[in-house]
C-alpha cells in the first residue's frame, strides 16, 4: 500500500509483520552462519547449480520489482511481499551454494536498511548482514558457545547408540574458557549456566547415565537455562552444529502457544478421563440391580413375565414384538453384568 494510505492496526496485522520478521530473522541468521564459516568466495557463473541460476535470477526480478513498487508512492508492502517471497524460494531450493544465499542477504540487508528498520543500519557497509539483535550479547559468548559445544559433542554420543561416558566426561573436563578472570559481575548468569551444565554432563557420565537422560539435560540447558537467558540453541541435522541464537518475539510466541495447546489437551484428556470414570462408576452401580427388577421399577410398564421382562405398557397396551425384543437384549445384558457383579462379592 502507498504510503499516504491509512492502516489499521489490527491482532492479524501484527500476526503477519511478527511473521514477516521471523521469517527474514530466520533467514539472516542462517546466512551470518554460512557467511562465517564458508570458504574463500572463487566460485564463478559458470560452476553454480541450476538451483543457484534460478535464484539469482529471482533476485534479479526482485530488485526490479522493489523498483517498481517504490516508485509507487513507496509502496511499501508490496516491497514486503517481494523480499518474504525471495526468502521463501530461497528456503525451498536445494543445494545452494553459500556465495548465492549471502549474496541474496547482502541485498536483503541493504533494502531493510533502506527502510530504516534497522536502528544500527549502515548503508556504506557493504559487508554487513541482517539487522541489529540478531547475535547473543557480547559478555555471554565465552561461555555460551562452550556450553552449546559440549552441548552438541553430548548430544553426538548420545544419540550414536552407544554413549561413551569415560570420553563424554573427557569433554567436560577439556572445555576451555576465554574470558577475563575472575569473571566479570555481568558474566556471572553465563557462566553460571556453562558450570552447572559441565558438572551435570559429569556427574551423569560418572553414574553411566543412559543416553535418555543425557539428551534430557542437553534439552534442559536449551529449554530452561539458555531461554531464561534469552538465548536459543537451534538445533540442525548433524554434522551442523546448534545454531546460537537471541530470542525473538516468533520464538516466544511459538512457544506459548505450545504450551497453551499442551495445556488444552491435558485437561481434555483429565475430563475425558473423569467421563470415563463416571461412566465406569454408573456402570457399576447399574450392575447391582436384579434383572428380576430393572423394568419392575419403571413407570413405563403395567405387566412383566417372570423373568421381570415387560408384557403390558403402561397404556395398557401389549408391547410389540420388536419392542419386546430390545426389552430382552437389555435384559440379557443386564443379567450378565448382574452375575459379574455376584462373582466378585462372593469372591471378596
Amino acid at each position: 500500500m502507498p504510503w499516504q494510505d491509512g492502516i489499521e492496526v489490527t491482532d492479524e496485522l501484527m500476526r503477519a509483520v511478527l511473521g514477516w520478521e521471523g521469517k527474514l530473522n530466520n533467514f539472516f541468521l542462517k546466512s551470518l552462519d554460512l557467511w562465517k564459516h564458508s570458504g574463500p568466495k572463487t566460485t564463478t557463473m559458470q560452476e553454480l547449480g541450476i538451483a543457484d541460476q534460478q535464484l539469482l535470477s529471482a533476485l534479479d526480478k526482485a530488485k526490479a520489482d522493489v523498483h517498481t513498487a517504490l516508485c509507487d508512492s513507496f509502496n511499501t508492502s508490496a516491497v514486503m511481499r517481494i523480499l518474504s517471497d525471495l526468502v521463501s524460494e530461497s528456503n525451498s531450493a536445494e543445494a545452494l551454494s553459500d556465495q548465492t544465499v549471502i549474496l541474496l542477504a547482502l541485498w536483503v540487508t541493504r533494502i531493510v536498511t533502506i527502510f530504516g528498520l534497522d536502528p544500527e543500519g549502515d548503508l556504506s557497509n557493504l559487508d554487513r548482514i541482517g539487522w541489529s539483535g540478531l547475535d547473543i550479547p557480547v559478555l555471554a559468548k565465552p561461555y555460551i558457545y562452550p556450553a552449546s559445544q559440549l552441548r552438541d559433542k553430548v548430544r553426538t554420543l548420545a544419540w550414536s547408540g552407544s554413549a561413551d561416558h569415560t570420553a563424554i566426561a573427557k569433554l567436560a573436563d577439556e572445555i576451555t574458557i576465554v574470558a577475563s578472570t575472575p569473571v566479570v559481575e555481568s558474566s556471572k548468569p553465563y557462566d553460571q549456566v556453562l558450570q552447572q551444565f559441565r558438572a551435570n554432563v559429569k556427574a551423569l557420565a560418572a553414574q553411566q547415565a543412559p543416553a535418555k537422560d543425557l539428551l534430557a539435560l542437553c534439552d534442559q540447558l536449551r529449554d530452561v537455562h539458555l531461554w531464561n537467558l534469552g538465548i536459543y540453541l537451534e538445533d540442525r541435522n548433524n554434522p551442523q552444529p546448534a545454531l546460537v541464537r537471541p530470542l525473538d518475539k516468533l520464538l516466544i510466541v511459538a512457544r506459548a502457544e505450545r504450551e497453551s495447546a499442551g495445556t488444552a489437551k491435558a485437561k481434555a484428556k483429565l475430563e475425558q478421563e473423569a467421563r470415563e470414570a463416571e461412566r465406569e462408576k454408573e456402570l457399576r452401580e447399574r450392575a447391582k440391580v436384579d434383572p428380576q427388577l430393572m423394568f419392575r421399577t419403571l413407570d413405563d410398564y403395567l405387566e412383566w413375565d417372570e423373568s421381570g421382562v415387560p408384557t403390558v405398557d403402561a397404556a395398557g397396551n401389549v408391547v410389540l414384538k420388536s419392542r419386546r425384543k430390545k426389552l430382552i437384549k437389555e435384559w440379557e445384558k443386564q443379567k450378565k453384568r448382574h452375575e459379574e457383579w455376584l462373582a466378585t462379592q462372593q469372591a471378596a
